[in-house]
């Protein structure tokens, strides 16, 4: 023992070539973890900071969000026209006004679903406060002490033309600046092909990183182009299904069911809410669970049957961080960034993976089968924690 403690310089090697003993390691851990716990607090304060510079500059960031998101579900579109011998500026151009074409359409039938919507909201008022008479004797009736105002406040549909109303609100707001938008829609697509080369510069040339940078975000830009696909699906089943049932306003629901299918697993269900309660105030009991039972069978099917399979693998997402990443980008950039969170959330993991300082906070918006896959890669399999040591 003494010929192996003799030369202190051996050490490292020692410790790199047959793995640090439990006494060695306990004789370093002050250093280690003193060093691991300022970089752990410096790396929060640069995120708080980059978070409250996001927050205040949120008017600059959005127009950027929108044109980007156009420009991810477009370029597909520029490529087979490219396959298809036309000029790449001129795809360009014809992709970009089939994009405002469609935009434009979608504004106008908001805007006119809208104001059916608030016109037709007193006789929605007269018709909750019937239900809630009918409600209250019955439950009275049965010996349930219970107040009209309690069922009316449960009842009241005007929730819906706020909740739909603010987010609408944002888009029109952004749709004014729709000439800067389109123009940055148009030099995005001009600058997909060279920006590899220029992340090669940004990053230093670490040819290492710019695959893995390079993969995460084709896996984005095909998240949001399947997403986009399965949304206008669910939109038009859920349009024509309640204009089938005779529900007031089929556009508005089939619009709000495209934009909250962007929210995976809750967005489905809040664009059920809505239609339901419309179709139960005009049109009965039995419409309203036609309603219901058609819309959830249709999210079931598109969400867990069809969508799995297009998409090929799985988010990397828990369920919990994906409503997290909800309410945090909603609180930041409002309901444009709520519609966005899961794109965003992915992006910002697969960026903190490639830094092995931040990597554990990758790890903790990854979920375990993605941090599984990434594990050994990252030298993680033989070196993390043991449950004891975790306490």
């Amino acid at each position: 023992m003494s010929e192996e403690t003799s030369d202190p310089k051996s050490e490292p090697d020692t410790l790199a070539s047959i793995g640090a003993e439990p006494s060695v390691v306990a004789a370093a851990a002050p250093e280690s973890t003193s060093t691991s716990g300022t970089q752990v607090m410096i790396t929060l304060a640069a995120i708080v900071i980059v978070i409250s510079g996001l927050r205040v500059a949120g008017g600059f960031f959005l127009p950027l969000l929108v044109a980007l998101f156009l420009a991810v579900i477009s370029s597909p579109l520029v490529a087979k026209l490219e396959r298809a011998k036309v000029p790449r500026a001129l795809a360009i151009v014809l992709t970009v006004l089939l994009d405002v074409l469609v935009l434009a359409g979608l504004v106008a039938l908001v805007a006119t679903s809208l104001g059916g919507l608030q016109e037709m909201m007193p006789r929605y008022q007269v018709a909750v406060s019937d239900l809630a008479d009918t409600v209250v004797w019955n439950l009275r009736a049965r010996g349930v002490p219970i107040e009209v105002s309690d069922i009316e406040v449960l009842g009241d549909p005007s929730w819906v033309l706020h909740a739909f109303g603010d987010v609408f609100r944002e888009l029109t707001e952004i749709a004014s600046n729709a000439l800067l938008v389109v123009l940055l829609v148009v030099f995005m697509l001009f600058e997909m092909k060279p920006a590899r080369s220029k992340l090669v510069m940004l990053l230093g040339a670490p040819l290492t990183k710019v695959p893995a940078l390079a993969g995460a975000v084709a896996k984005v830009q095909r998240y949001l182009v399947v997403k986009t696909m399965l949304s206008v699906v669910t939109g038009l089943v859920f349009g024509i299904y309640l204009a089938i049932l005779g529900v007031d306003f089929p556009v508005l629901w089939g619009l709000a069911a495209f934009l909250l299918n962007y929210i995976p697993t809750i967005g489905p269900a809040l664009a059920t809410i809505p239609p339901v309660i419309i179709a139960l105030l005009t049109l009965g009991p039995g419409t309203a669970v036609a309603a219901a039972v058609g819309c959830l069978t249709a999210n079931v099917v598109i969400g867990n049957v069809i969508e799995p399979r297009m998409m090929g693998e799985a988010l990397g997402l828990s369920t919990l961080v994906v409503f997290a990443s909800m309410l945090f980008w909603g609180w930041l950039w409002g309901p444009v960034g709520a519609l966005l969170a899961v794109p965003l959330t992915m992006l910002v993991r697969d960026a903190l993976a490639l830094g092995e300082s931040t990597r554990w906070l990758a790890a903790i918006l990854g979920s375990a089968d993605w941090l599984e896959e990434r594990r050994e890669a990252w030298g993680w399999s033989a070196s993390r924690p043991s449950d004891s040591t975790l306490g």
